[in-house]
């Protein structure tokens, strides 16, 4: 199983990847309740704890989303602006991409994929960038690299020069 820490770890807002949701009652809700108001501070202390006990207890396990592969996996510096699709597993409509750490808006298309658009004019140097997906949970998918390439004429020509160069040896 495809293990992957939440984004950031809310202790109000528990992520739990293997658990059962617990069959609860009202009257054990109402029971904890009455024990956190007791026990904590103050009353909104109270019912953040509340909430977190009762997520822990009726919420089970969060299926983990996994990233498979990227189409197109790269672009090369000057291309026209396009839409990238995302293809894994556990997609939601709640989902979001993050390209190279930022989140982007998201069109949810299946379980199975999402998309987004790329603004070229954003980018104007090579790079390798993470793409992954956030769940609802808070949860960061495994990333995979997208990659814009330098196809300018004068790149392509001293890379060529290069080659030649180490054939003349």
């Amino acid at each position: 199983m495809l293990l992957v820490k939440p984004l950031y770890q809310d202790p109000f807002a528990p992520v739990l990847f293997s658990s059962p949701a617990l069959p609860v009652t009202d009257e054990q809700k109402m029971y904890v309740k009455k024990v956190l108001d007791k026990a904590c501070s103050d009353s909104r202390f109270s019912d953040k704890a509340y909430i977190a006990i009762s997520l822990i207890l009726t919420g089970g396990s969060v299926k983990v989303q996994s990233v498979t592969s990227l189409t197109p996996s790269s672009a090369e510096i000057g291309d026209p602006n396009f839409t990238i699709h995302v293809h894994g597993t556990n997609f939601t409509s709640l989902s979001k991409i993050i390209f190279n750490g930022f989140e982007e808006p998201t069109t949810f298309v299946s379980a199975t994929e999402l998309t987004t658009g790329v603004n070229m004019s954003v980018w104007a140097a090579p790079a390798v960038l993470p793409v992954g997906v956030l769940s609802e949970q808070g949860v960061l998918s495994n990333t995979m690299n997208f990659t814009f390439t330098d196809g300018t004429p004068a790149a392509l020509s001293s890379k060529t020069e290069k080659k030649f160069e180490s054939l003349k040896k």
